[in-house]
């Protein structure tokens, strides 16, 4: 088995990490890429969906797994390292590649979802492999400035081309 590359969405609430992710799997889908998603879900306790599935875990199950026509999911209450998480990812999917929103602790490679206040609610410098400041095209334009600085600070590269991304991520070594 191949191991994954992996590449790390980190960033403020609402900064547009999802959106960001949506986007990377359209271009990585048109170029033939698998993805996975891992997310963090930090906060919450469980998906509540009200469906079967749920009510298995309510009642004491230790997993539910359902087998639809076209996608298996599988729930369990174990607890789950973020190591683990990866290793099984691997294991049932085989990706090309792995994008984590969230777990900004971990140790892989990462691109920050840049917001107008995130300066001012996040040490970026304790963010390791910090490797690129994702910013949307409109407000790129509007504080050039402070992003050419933060260029400059962390050592970093913003971008704001969706293909400059993903070709990062596939050019560069983010294996996990």
């Amino acid at each position: 088995m191949n191991k994954s590359r992996i590449i790390q969405i980190v960033g403020l609430s609402n900064s547009g990490k999802t959106s960001l992710i949506l986007d990377m799997i359209k271009v990585f889908e048109k170029q033939n890429l698998s993805v996975a998603i891992v997310k963090s879900a930090r906060g919450h306790t469980s998906i509540s969906s009200g469906k079967d599935s749920d009510k298995f875990l309510t009642q004491g199950a230790i997993s539910s797994t359902i087998s639809f026509s076209n996608v298996t999911q599988i729930t369990t209450t174990k607890k789950t390292s973020f190591s683990e998480l990866l290793g099984d990812i691997q294991s049932l999917s085989e990706p090309n590649i792995i994008l984590v929103e969230g777990f900004k602790r971990e140790s892989y490679d990462k691109i920050l979802v840049w917001s107008e206040d995130f300066e001012e609610n996040i040490d970026l410098f304790n963010l390791t492999n910090l490797k690129l400041i994702y910013c949307q095209k409109d407000k790129y334009n509007t504080y050039s400035e402070d992003l050419k600085r933060l260029e400059k600070n962390l050592s970093t590269v913003v971008l704001f081309d969706m293909s400059d991304i993903c070709s990062y991520i596939i050019n560069n070594n983010t294996e996990g």
